[in-house]
């Protein structure tokens, strides 16, 4: 007489196991979705922040070199850097100190004018009269 064994008998998973399993691995590959999307958001952030910087740091230095006393008092353009186009306003105010102007540089998106994205403030005095 031969005996057939049973092959599932003792051995595998119950369905409440495999459902537990689904569970544990379905949770951590949202966990692993959202951290490689919040990755994403702060790398792209920080490289709107870089270029915003890089203009602004330019359009001071433009503003340096320019002759005149006092500054104007309200310079704005646009710029295209990194295939974007970006906005810029700088923008002088008197200080009490008669030689001394503030210098505020304000970075904007074209498509976003109203959301300022980085914002740079300095002092320039009053070029030596020769």
């Amino acid at each position: 007489m031969v005996r057939y064994r049973n092959i599932l008998s003792g051995k595998g998973f119950t369905l409440l196991e495999l459902l537990v399993a689904l569970v544990i691995f379905a949770t951590a590959g949202v966990a692993i979705m959202q951290a490689s999307s919040n990755h994403l958001r702060a790398v792209w952030q920080l490289e709107e922040l870089t270029i915003a910087g890089f203009i602004a740091n330019n359009q001071l230095q433009l503003a340096l070199l320019e002759p005149s006393w006092p500054p104007r008092e309200l310079q704005q353009g646009e710029v295209v850097m990194a295939n974007r186009n970006w906005l810029w306003q700088l923008r002088a105010t008197p200080v009490p100190d008669p030689d001394l102007r503030e210098l505020n540089i304000t970075i904007s998106l074209a498509e976003q004018p109203d959301v300022m994205i980085y914002q740079l403030k300095t002092y320039v005095g009053r070029p030596d009269e020769q």
